[in-house]
């Protein structure tokens, strides 16, 4: 962007040699000379902009197409100007060519911006920022230049002024917001000198209205350099580098120059309380002028109060279902360790004094064979069964986690009685014979449980399933397919499966292995 500025500084110097230029003519020459700069200038854009139309595709091409028909337009417009200083006429084509080559900036910009922007909301918070903008320039435009020069003007010319000016102001507004984001997200060179050059031309055309209808020289209030300070950052634009991408609403935009577009509606509103101050009251053309730019903004502010609902809703989407994938495995969709500590901790601290809260830590037999005989794909299809149907055999209070691998856990709270878990974890036994459907071949799981239960909230959570993995050792040690509980301080599980102390139990085992079938089965190898 340094040299975007160089480039700006050097346009304004070559406009203020004009301008310095003009008053030593004589008057028609000073015209002349002008014209034929400006016609070499737009000349030279036509060519730039030809040739990036060639290096473009799709609705780049468009872009620099229509670009190249407004420097064409220009060129035209000022030889046709000449021509008429000449002949000493008073022609309207070259009036007519310069509103067309502003429609085709505005065309261009217009076409540029929408490079990557689809859809009504895409466009609708556009579309009004740039009526907003738009409004608050014609009002300003009207209450200094536009409505003392309607008023000056003979016969029709006055609303032929207003048709060849409101192009222009129209496109300055469409600069203006486009250079707000242009300047403040990336600063992609040729737009941003696209819609400086348009802005400028609007100003240049604005000062000529006033000094056609005060009847000063052509050139004066800095006209004379507007021209080439305009035709210059359109040449420079068109020999910029190509953006790669046009920016979003939703791209990065921060810094002062976001700013931009507040800058004419305030000025509008200053405006306005200045005439009133003034003169007590404003003109109908300047009240509902003030009327539709307010509407504007409260529209577009409500536009951005839907927006910013939106994106606090999907934020706390997104933080919902980041704190779910925290606390939840992927694959099977049940509690992981870390959801399974939170529930264990909570349910453990709400036990009461005698509160009896089991943990069930299942170990499936044999599961690394089903991957190594079926591949990887049917033991998770088979993970995703036990799951369910652990889910499925739970109480509604109970808490099933996988822990990792074929490794999964079951927090019990609330006990009746300490036998309870010993008599929940034969049911998971049960409910893993019965086959699982894991597409082409239906499987069935074995596993080994260990059991334990704590009494109140003496215990953390992991000695619960320390104590657990103590049984489910020696349950595997048993031969697994069977249940052991563990024997905590308490003796909670005295009336259950022989406590798990490096011997194995005699009471409370169950072997769930299933007789062979007829169908084809995926076996947990013992």
């Amino acid at each position: 962007m340094q040299r975007v500025g160089v480039w700006v500084a050097g346009a304004i110097v070559a406009g203020s040699a004009v301008q310095g230029l003009a008053p030593l003519l004589e008057p028609r020459a000073a015209v002349v000379s002008d014209n034929i700069l400006l016609a070499v200038i737009a000349f030279v854009t036509t060519l730039g902009h030809v040739r990036q139309a060639r290096l473009s595709r799709g609705r780049r091409r468009v872009v620099w197409s229509l670009a190249a028909f407004s420097a064409g337009f220009w060129a035209l417009s000022s030889v046709i100007d000449t021509v008429d200083v000449f002949m000493a006429t008073e022609a309207v084509l070259d009036e007519g060519l310069a509103v067309g080559a502003a429609i085709c900036s505005l065309a261009a910009l217009v076409a540029l911006d929408a490079v990557g922007r689809a859809g009504l909301a895409g466009w609708l918070p556009r579309l009004l920022d740039v009526a907003t903008v738009a409004g608050a320039l014609f009002f300003l435009a009207w209450e200094f230049v536009l409505g003392p020069a309607y008023a000056r003007l003979p016969g029709g010319s006055g609303p032929l002024v207003v048709l060849v000016v409101l192009p222009e102001l129209i496109g300055a507004a469409y600069a203006v917001v486009l250079l707000s984001r242009s300047l403040s997200d990336r600063g992609d060179v040729a737009l941003s000198l696209l819609a400086s050059a348009l802005m400028t031309f609007a100003v240049t055309m604005l000062l000529a209205v006033h000094n056609f209808a005060q009847g000063l020289p052509w050139y004066a209030t800095g006209v004379g350099a507007g021209y080439v300070v305009a035709g210059l950052l359109t040449a420079l634009a068109s020999r910029a580098p190509l953006p790669s991408e046009t920016f979003t609403d939703q791209s990065r935009q921060n810094g002062r120059w976001t700013l931009l577009p507040y800058l004419p509606v305030g000025l509008a509103f200053g405006a306005a309380a200045w005439r009133f101050v003034r003169t007590g009251n404003v003109t109908a053309v300047l009240f509902w002028l003030l009327l539709a730019t307010a509407s504007l903004v409260l529209a577009r502010q409500f536009l951005n109060l839907r927006v910013n609902q939106r994106l606090a809703d999907d934020l706390r989407r997104q933080r919902a279902e980041l704190a779910y994938q925290a606390s939840h495995d992927s694959l099977t969709g049940l509690a992981n360790r870390a959801g399974f500590q939170h529930r264990a901790q909570t349910a453990l601290a709400e036990a009461g004094p005698d509160g009896l809260t089991g943990v069930l830590l299942i170990d499936l037999d044999g599961f690394k064979a089903v991957n190594d005989t079926y591949g990887h794909s049917t033991g998770d299809a088979l993970l995703v069964g036990v799951a369910a149907r652990l889910r499925a055999g739970m109480r509604g209070d109970d808490t099933v986690a996988r822990l990792g691998g074929d490794e999964f856990v079951v927090l019990l709270p609330h006990l009746a009685h300490p036998d309870e878990a010993r008599d929940i974890g034969v049911r998971v036994l049960e409910l893993l014979a019965e086959p699982i459907d894991v597409g082409a071949v239906v499987g069935t799981a074995r596993g080994s449980v260990g059991a334990t239960v704590g009494v109140g909230a003496r215990y953390q959570p992991l000695e619960l399933v320390e104590q657990a993995d103590v049984a489910l050792y020696e349950a595997k040690a048993a031969g697994k397919g069977v249940v052991r509980g563990y024997a905590t301080a308490d003796e909670s599980l005295r009336n259950g499966t022989e406590p798990a102390t490096g011997e194995a139990a005699s009471r409370g085992e169950t072997d769930h292995r299933q007789p062979g079938e007829d169908r084809r089965r995926v076996r947990a190898a013992p």
